[in-house]
């Protein structure tokens, strides 16, 4: 009996059971998802950067890449359009287009006849200004003349006055002793000292007349100083006038296309020719807002230029704009309304560009390049546009 129990059971295990292929085919697919699970897993930490998600702060945002890169950004330089100051014919222009030119050479020149005449009449002006200087030098001494010669006449009066009243005492007294004096001789020497008083009178007043001379011969001596003054600078303007009919290179490097010819007539503001500084040029790279997290002054930057993606061009960081484009903009950025539109904006960085010979012979101003910025270790940390300054005496000594 027991043995034909423990035969159905067997029968019964074995009828459960699947065969030994099917379990392997089993095996092998769970195996398969598991790996399958765990690749897609180790696939996607790597992807989203977490792997050190266990060793950064909670909530803290991505690293930035070590170098920024643009492509909005351009060769600048002084670009100096010169006009003529002065109006007149085109004499000449030495130059051709596109010329290279050192500082001081003549670009153009204007026919300079009616300003050497109005050179020579305006140092006339100056010259008779200074004659009349010199004639109130002279007219001066000749009144101080007069005057000390006033004031001897009247040194002469008064002896005459003193010596005429004397003579009046005299006569007086023989009068009265009844001896040689008579009525007649009295009334002479009374006479006499009338005489003499009138004319100290006259002396003193010549010699205040001759005073009152003097206040208007300086008035006059003002007035000519004045004179030579505006003779003197309207030379200086005639001088000045002349020499700006040779219109000069203000500093090194190359000329654009002419705009004047010989014997065409220019009035004063009239452009005359465009002068480009060469070699000294930089590059202006517009970066994102977002891109200026680790951009500080002095950083090496790489620059690439689309004319000539071989020539090979480094330099660094010098500063950067003190705004956006958006306040410089003639429509505010917040309308009317005060609604702000939210766009990412942009800001001006300045790279001052390494030595290189192909700067002044290829590049040229205006032209599209690339920009990247070294921003990782090694590169300076110091905040842009700085100035150091020297310690204030005051503290120093305090401290």
């Amino acid at each position: 009996m027991s043995d034909d129990t423990a035969g159905a059971e067997k029968t019964d295990s074995a009828e459960v059971q699947p065969p030994a292929p099917l379990r392997s085919a089993f095996s092998y697919l769970r195996t398969l998802g598991i790996l399958a699970i765990t690749s897609a897993g180790v696939l996607s930490w790597h992807l989203s950067g977490s792997d050190d998600r266990w060793t950064r702060p909670a909530h803290s945002e991505p690293a930035k890449p070590a170098i920024e890169t643009t492509d909005n950004a351009f060769i600048a330089g002084d670009v100096t359009p010169l006009a003529a100051k002065v109006s007149g014919y085109i004499k000449s222009v030495p130059v051709t287009d596109f010329q290279t030119v050192k500082k001081g050479d003549v670009l153009a020149e204007i026919d300079k006849s009616d300003y050497e005449a109005a050179l020579t009449q305006a140092q006339a002006n100056v010259a008779a200004a200074q004659a009349n200087i010199d004639n109130i030098a002279y007219r001066k001494e000749a009144q101080q003349s007069l005057i000390r010669q006033a004031e001897a006449a009247i040194d002469a009066a008064q002896a005459d006055v003193d010596g005429s009243n004397l003579e009046v005492k005299r006569q007086q007294d023989l009068l009265n002793r009844n001896t040689i004096g008579t009525a007649q001789r009295v009334e002479q020497a009374q006479s006499a000292a009338k005489r003499a008083a009138a004319q100290l009178l006259l002396s003193k007043a010549q010699r205040d007349q001759q005073k009152t001379m003097t206040p208007s011969i300086n008035l006059a001596q003002q007035q000519f100083d004045a004179q030579l003054r505006a003779a003197k600078a309207a030379a200086d303007v005639a001088r000045d006038n002349l020499a700006s009919t040779r219109i000069l290179a203000p500093t090194d490097g190359m000329v654009g296309l002419r705009q004047v010819r010989p014997g065409q007539f220019v009035a004063a503001g009239s452009p005359i020719i465009t002068v480009v500084s060469l070699p000294k040029v930089w590059v202006i790279a517009n970066l994102k807002e977002t891109q200026m997290t680790k951009v500080r002054a002095g950083q090496t930057a790489r620059v690439k230029i689309d004319a000539f993606p071989d020539l090979k061009v480094t330099g660094r960081v010098s500063g950067w704009a003190p705004e956006t484009g958006s306040p410089f903009a003639s429509q505010a950025p917040d309308g009317s309304s005060g609604n702000f539109a939210k766009v990412v904006q942009r800001v001006p960085v300045k790279i001052l560009l390494d030595q290189n010979p192909d700067l002044g012979t290829l590049v040229r101003p205006g032209m599209s390049v690339e920009v990247a910025i070294e921003t990782g270790p090694g590169q300076p940390k110091s905040e842009p546009n700085t100035v150091k300054r020297s310690p204030d005496p005051a503290s120093a000594s305090a401290n």
